[in-house]
């Protein structure tokens, strides 16, 4: 699955400030994320929106955490950078009529949204990171977590 650039750059950004730890200038992230700058300044507005990240005005300001690395889920990041499209996108969808065929794919749409979005939520940005300082387990950690996640979905939890 090929992320839309706004939601990889928003990604790539997270991650970056997760790994550093401290406030963070724009120029910085881009530099060092390969972000164009002003996309990097648009997208730091959604993700500030959202309560996921700080900005900081002034010469020694820029980008922080608002939260703990363990609090940010992929799925709440992807959600503040993609959630007006994904709204419209959902209006549009459920305002269309159709017989029993319609709704039934409709169902079944809304069921890979369910689990997808049910497993984005388990994974945080520290699981993420986490993963990479111990790249002999990162796959098996990473199956584990969908195969908890997958019991729980059925489990209707």
């Amino acid at each position: 699955m090929q992320l839309k650039a706004s939601t990889d750059y928003g990604m790539r950004a997270i991650l970056y400030l997760a790994a550093q730890g401290d406030t963070c200038s724009s120029k910085d992230i881009a530099e060092d994320m390969s972000i164009p700058r002003d996309y990097l300044i648009q997208l730091a507005q959604l993700l500030r929106n959202a309560g996921i990240i700080e900005a900081r005005p002034g010469k020694h300001g820029g980008y922080r955490l608002a939260k703990d690395a363990s609090e940010i889920s992929v799925l709440e990041i992807i959600k503040a950078l993609d959630e007006d499209s994904k709204r419209a996108t959902r209006e549009k969808r459920n305002a269309r009529k159709g017989g029993e065929m319609v709704d039934n794919i409709k169902q079944t749409y809304n069921l890979i949204e369910e689990s997808m979005d049910a497993y984005l939520s388990s994974l945080t940005i520290d699981m993420l990171l986490g993963c990479v300082q111990d790249e002999s387990s990162s796959r098996q950690y990473l199956s584990d977590r969908l195969k908890q996640e997958s019991q729980r979905l059925v489990a209707g939890n």
